[in-house]
């Protein structure tokens, strides 16, 4: 289990414009994919972890997403990269 949590994650993720996909982020922090979000709102720094099929926030509105949310081309799609990626930023996982 990480020693992070979602505020953590999504933080680091918005300062480096990086997106992770739900399951990604869900598996790292032993929580359900489905519910990661629910209480989050939709705006633009929630908006980096997405989906693994569209590479896109679920639900948003355009005006909802980060300007940068595409800069970056890599979308961190597993747990363990997820986890590679924060400890190579000097996150603890």
């Amino acid at each position: 289990m990480s020693r992070l949590d979602l505020d953590q994650v999504l933080a680091a993720l918005d300062q480096h414009h990086q997106r992770a996909t739900y399951s990604a982020v869900a598996g790292l922090l032993d929580q359900s994919p489905r519910l990661l979000m629910r209480t989050r709102p939709r705006e633009q720094g929630n908006s980096w972890i997405v989906s693994k099929t569209t590479g896109k926030p679920t639900g948003y509105d355009d005006a909802s997403i980060h300007p940068q949310l595409m800069a970056n081309t890599a979308v961190l799609a597993t747990p363990d990269e997820l986890a590679t990626w924060l400890r190579n930023r000097g996150c603890a996982t």
